[in-house]
């Protein structure tokens, strides 16, 4: 089966405590209440100063390509708190990199390595890709631990230029296949 026919199969899939689901410009000022607060992404993306500037975000990096991108929605409460993609995805390789963030209330409860893992799945058996990376900010503590509960393992540290600030950081990769 073609890999953009399955993700549009899976464009909204449900876990135990959360609903992953497309991008709505709904979520905007569930957005921007996480693009808004600079301790919420220390390592994602600079923080938003204006909700402008979070609606850009939102339309341009999750909205108008949905496929392989979804909101996290929680059941409980029907708020956006984070996002779960496949960045760099290469369908003739079939690998892809996964990249998450979470609204920092929802900190320390499991949330995103349920998510994980539930991506991690349909990326092996529904959408037959052969390998997953997870690239952190070595500082990034929490999302190495989110990778590691999900079954991920260590690769490699690296040295690399940050997409936003040209800096180069410290990277630590994580894996499975």
């Amino acid at each position: 089966m073609d890999i953009w026919v399955a993700l549009s199969q899976y464009a909204t899939v449900e876990t135990e405590r959360m609903i992953l689901r497309p991008f709505s410009f709904v979520d905007s000022d569930d957005f921007f209440e996480i693009s808004s607060n600079r301790e919420n992404l220390p390592f994602i993306f600079p923080y938003q100063a204006s909700q402008e500037e979070s609606d850009f975000l939102l339309v341009h990096y999750f909205m108008k390509n949905p496929l392989g991108i979804w909101a996290i929605e929680d059941k409980s409460s029907g708020r956006m708190i984070g996002a779960i993609r496949f960045e760099h995805l290469n369908v003739s390789d079939r690998t892809a990199e996964i990249g998450y963030f979470l609204h920092r209330d929802f900190w320390g409860r499991g949330i995103m390595t349920e998510c994980l893992k539930t991506v991690t799945f349909l990326a092996f058996h529904s959408f037959y890709l052969k390998k997953l990376s997870i690239i952190v900010h070595k500082e990034n503590l929490a999302s190495q631990r989110v990778a590691k509960k999900a079954g991920y393992v260590f690769k490699r540290c690296f040295k690399g230029s940050d997409r936003y600030n040209r800096k180069m950081r410290d990277y630590v990769e994580y894996g499975l296949k």
